[in-house]
């Protein structure tokens, strides 16, 4: 009589961990699917947030051209509270060659606002300051200050939220200059020279200080000095440090640091097709641009005069919705 066994063959215990394998496969792939289809939603709708209009505006993005925004920093605690312009910077976007240009503007610049005449740029996105003052009326006064430039797109972020995009970042590393130091009733300042790695709030004092000689912006022998230079020396380092989180499973947690933070006029659709365009760009890829100003005095008010010439000449070249042909 034969004996019947439980044992399996090598063959049949061969296919079953074959069909296991298949089975925890597929598995693992729904699983990841799901999770990527979920990030990408998330994404999405977190993009959206940061865009007051993102429902009933249409895309004007054209990926063949320079695409400018004009990237505000406001002392303010709330992104909705408009406060005056701390930090302004312009930024060109060449998508056929992923290259960027960088050019801050001091705060206290002095120029023609339309409608108002001279003043300080910061004041213009103020409403308690002028009536009709806010993002529209700096872009008008940036595209007047240097002819033939078009400001295609704002970004604007409060300081509370900056600190959370650094920390959620996971730091920035910067080769801190000069000891700095301030302290005020609710401020403190306090860094060393040489390179650290710093946490949204260090990083945040350190492109906000300016309580040296220098101040906010200097400028002799061809260069600018000031905290403009430590503003666009930030930027660069976080261009050069966040090339391995820019993949949608290392992005959750900086878009919902971002949600808090940013306003925008960019769509969904068109961050998601920029981002793709400088995807692959590296701190390398970034030019810094100088300012071409002098601090001074007129009226007993102190300024930094732009050169207009310089502008025209010079500057709105590398901002021109024209991109440069081989």
């Amino acid at each position: 009589m034969k004996t019947e066994t439980n044992e399996l063959t090598g063959s049949q215990r061969s296919t079953r961990i074959r069909k296991t394998l298949l089975f925890a496969t597929i598995a693992i792939l729904v699983i990841v699917a799901c999770f990527a289809g979920y990030t990408v939603i998330s994404l999405y709708t977190s993009l959206r947030s940061i865009n007051p209009n993102a429902g009933s505006a249409e895309s004007s993005l054209n990926l063949q051209e320079r695409i400018n925004i004009l990237v505000m920093g406001v002392d303010s605690r709330d992104k909705n509270d408009p406060g005056r312009s701390d930090s302004i910077m312009l930024i060109g976007l060449d998508p056929v060659s992923g290259t960027m240009s960088v050019m801050s503007i001091p705060r206290d610049s002095r120029v023609n606002i339309p409608g108002h005449g001279y003043d300080k740029i910061n004041a213009t996105t103020n409403p308690d300051y002028f009536t009709d003052g806010g993002v529209q009326l700096l872009e008008k006064t940036v595209e007047s200050m240097i002819p033939g430039i078009r400001i295609n797109y704002y970004t604007k972020a409060n300081f509370a939220g900056f600190e959370q995009i650094i920390d959620a970042l996971g730091g920035v590393t910067i080769n801190v200059e000069k000891a700095m130091y301030y302290k005020a009733e609710d401020t403190l300042i306090d860094l060393k020279p040489g390179v650290q790695h710093m946490d949204g709030k260090t990083a945040l004092d350190y492109a906000r200080f300016r309580h040296d000689a220098i101040g906010d912006f200097g400028s002799w022998g061809g260069e600018e000095y000031g905290r403009v230079v430590r503003q666009k020396a930030l930027l660069k380092a976080i261009v050069a440090q966040t090339t391995a989180l820019r993949n949608v499973w290392k992005l959750p947690p900086i878009i919902r640091a971002v949600e808090s933070a940013v306003v925008t006029d960019l769509l969904p659709n068109d961050m998601l097709r920029i981002a793709l365009a400088f995807k692959n760009t590296t701190d390398k890829q970034v030019t810094t641009v100088t300012f071409p100003g002098a601090p001074g005095y007129i009226a007993g008010g102190s300024y930094v005069i732009p050169d207009l010439e310089a502008l025209r000449t010079n500057i709105a070249p590398l901002f021109s919705p024209v991109l440069p042909t081989d």
